[in-house]
């Protein structure tokens, strides 16, 4: 098969550091909040709590896209009641709801390009379930307003950040808008491979306002 001896080591090398898709190491469920989504794209509806933007399973060394290759691996969600209550916690925020239950566009991009890696530990129906499962898991809005981070207020990064991370026991991933005044946009929280704790997100990304200014949370 190899051409040399030398050939073969390489191949052997190669594929032993080659990442495993869909052997993921953690789990990040993504929330976005749409007040600040809606003021960089325009919205059919603008949720007052916070959405489902994904949930990405990843490893610490390498990003997982796509684990099952460009074809569509999503079968379309048929049960009135399941896809009713997968948007209210996951809507797309673009089109109007009847397109979005119809067409399901949005649902079957995150599940072609995150979902996938969850496989065989989850199949499509168990990593929706997951997401909403973990979505419920904490009432995220509420306890930010019963640290006294409410909605139309400006907050350092730093304070988000330890109430997010005293609320959920791990420190998260934090997404604002560009410009000179910056928007809560998203917040990652990150699982175990067993997605059964939250931990620290490992590489957390954050916001940096210029000189260190506050964050808006419209």
């Amino acid at each position: 098969m190899f051409n040399s001896p030398l050939t073969s080591v390489f191949f052997i090398l190669l594929f032993a550091l080659s990442p495993i898709y869909g052997t993921f190491e953690y789990m990040q469920l993504v929330l976005q909040w749409p007040t600040a989504f809606c003021h960089t794209t325009a919205c059919t509806i603008i949720p007052t709590n916070f959405t489902i933007h994904g949930l990405w399973p990843d490893n610490v060394s390498t990003m997982l896209n796509y684990c099952e290759g460009r074809k569509n691996k999503y079968d379309s969600i048929t049960d009135d009641k399941r896809k009713s209550d997968l948007y209210e916690h996951w809507p797309d925020l673009i089109i109007d709801k009847a397109d979005c239950l119809d067409h399901q566009n949005f649902w079957e991009h995150e599940y072609n390009k995150h979902g996938t890696c969850c496989l065989p530990s989850y199949n499509q129906e168990q990593y929706f379930n997951l997401a909403l499962a973990l979505k419920d898991k904490f009432d995220l809005l509420t306890s930010l307003r019963s640290h006294g981070i409410i909605p139309g207020t400006q907050y350092t990064v730093q304070r988000i950040n330890r109430t997010i991370k005293a609320v959920t026991q791990g420190y998260p991933n934090l997404s604002c808008t560009k410009g000179i005044t910056m928007e809560l946009l998203e917040i990652g929280i990150c699982f175990d491979s067993r997605v059964k704790k939250v931990i620290d997100c490992p590489h957390p990304k954050t916001c940096k306002p210029f000189r260190n200014q506050a964050i808006t949370f419209p």
